[in-house]
């Protein structure tokens, strides 16, 4: 079914987008880290004003909307980090117009098999 594919594509499309933002921050992560273990001097600009210190390292303006909190650990106090709460998650549902095409509602082109007409 032409619209089964176009869902499919659209969701593998969101989920490499994902794989690659992640890929992305997972390398910029790594490096920031890296620099800070070796630079003390960078390592508490970056405790005291995350935000400010990896625009200059990056070169990217992040929105004021985004907060970055960067924690130490020490011998008492481990961090353990959540990533988003999927409930809130509505972009990655489907609309009720592709659920319904999915489930055998409505075709792409206005049947409900799915073909033509």
């Amino acid at each position: 079914m032409v619209t089964d594919n176009r869902i499919k594509q659209t969701d593998d499309n969101k989920f490499n987008e994902r794989i690659a933002m992640s890929n992305v921050r997972t390398k910029l992560e790594e490096q920031i880290i890296e620099k800070a273990m070796k630079d003390d001097s960078f390592r508490e600009k970056l405790l005291e004003d995350p935000k400010i210190i990896i625009e200059l390292e990056t070169g990217i303006k992040l929105p004021e909307s985004l907060n970055i909190r960067v924690l130490q650990e020490d011998h008492n106090n481990v961090y353990l980090v959540l990533p988003p709460f999927r409930g809130d998650a509505a972009e990655d549902e489907l609309t009720e117009a592709e659920l319904a095409t999915v489930t055998g509602g409505q075709g792409v082109y206005g049947g409900t098999d799915g073909g033509c007409s």
